[in-house]
């Protein structure tokens, strides 16, 4: 009989922490619906998102035919005092590997990272390891339309407008020799600097 009214008490207790876990969930979620989300927000979101994905695939080759990083970071931000978009590339070469190799990084490297993130190609010839001539800056720019503003209701204008506002800085760490390497420039440019 004890036992049937703790037992009674217990569920009561629980039904009633579940009516107001329900109606304060309830309530969160239509405060939220509530809230505006500009599209630029939405955009950003969907960049750097896609920007995050697109970065793993400088994670080490079986094969290295490319400097090979260990870690890579990457981050968006919105200035809006100067109308720009900055994503900042943070890569780290590979510590075993360059402990033994005396390589210093590049401007090429600057520009491989950027271009096998936005593109996914090297840009340059593999075995002179020259500027390909088919990698032009018209086809940098189609590549881009396609992977980040496929799928948007951006027009023509606005996709002008966000292409000419995206803005790059890579940097390139060496974890042996302690030194860096940095280039920035827009995300369509044929060369960073």
């Amino acid at each position: 009989m004890i036992k049937n009214i703790y037992i009674n008490k217990i569920f009561i207790i629980l039904a009633v922490v579940v009516f107001v876990n329900n109606a304060l969930a309830e309530t969160s979620f239509k405060t939220l619906e509530g809230k505006k989300t500009s599209y630029l927000d939405f955009f950003l979101l969907k960049f750097e998102n896609r920007i995050f994905k697109r970065s793993l695939i400088l994670k080490r080759q079986m094969v290295p035919t490319r400097v090979q990083y260990s870690n890579i970071g990457t981050q968006v931000e919105l200035n809006k005092n100067d109308n720009k978009i900055l994503v900042k590339i943070y890569a780290i070469m590979d510590q075993v590997r360059y402990s033994k190799k005396k390589y210093s990084p590049k401007l090429r490297d600057c520009n491989q990272i950027r271009n096998l993130i936005f593109y996914q190609k090297h840009g340059y010839k593999f075995f002179s390891q020259k500027r390909d001539p088919n990698f032009s800056k018209a086809v940098m720019e189609d590549i881009f339309k396609e992977v980040f503003f496929n799928n948007t209701s951006l027009d023509k204008k606005e996709i002008h407008f966000l292409m000419n506002s995206i803005y790059v800085d890579i940097t390139i760490f060496h974890p042996i020799k302690k030194i860096e390497l940095n280039c920035s420039g827009k995300a369509n440019d044929y060369e960073l600097r």
